[in-house]
């Protein structure tokens, strides 16, 4: 079976939010409290307005011509301060592989995509994840990524 990966380019967007709902469940299941039920055609409008930005980047893998995964990427900026230098890097902010494809490479194939693509431009990449989502985590640590942050939240006494 052979993988191809493509740039996402508008008229993509109703393939991205159908692709999205695999992840979307995830984040439902494990924070209700923050995440909601999506409507695939708020979704596909929202995919269209990223796909429009020039900071956003967005790859779609297909197998054997089915499109089976994505990875999209955010691109920031910042401006120096007393606290820091100026920088700009590349956010891996999403990235979503049908279940039936899992644990087939796909998702590895993309992120290697998307930092291929940033090394050639000079920028750095970092992924952002939810704690619960220990694969994607795993899956981080094993294409060389390491923790930067750890957010914390204070919980609500109920």
């Amino acid at each position: 079976m052979s993988v191809n990966i493509r740039r996402a380019a508008v008229g993509d967007e109703v393939l991205l939010a159908s692709l999205n709902r695999f992840v979307q469940q995830l984040h439902l299941e494990h924070r209700p409290d923050h995440f909601k039920a999506t409507q695939s055609t708020e979704l596909a409008a929202w995919y269209r307005s990223r796909l429009e930005q020039p900071s956003t980047r967005v790859w779609i893998a297909e197998r054997d011509g089915l499109p089976v995964g994505y990875v999209l990427v955010i691109v920031h900026q910042a401006s120096e301060n007393p606290f820091v230098r100026a920088r700009r890097w590349c956010e891996i902010d999403q990235a979503a592989v049908d279940p039936d494809c899992r644990r087939t490479g796909i998702a590895s194939a993309l992120i290697r995509h998307a930092v291929s693509e940033a090394n050639s431009e000079g920028v750095a990449v970092e992924a952002a994840s939810w704690s619960f989502n220990e694969s994607a985590h795993e899956l981080f640590r094993q294409l060389g990524f390491v923790p930067k942050t750890i957010r914390f939240e204070l919980k609500s006494a109920e």
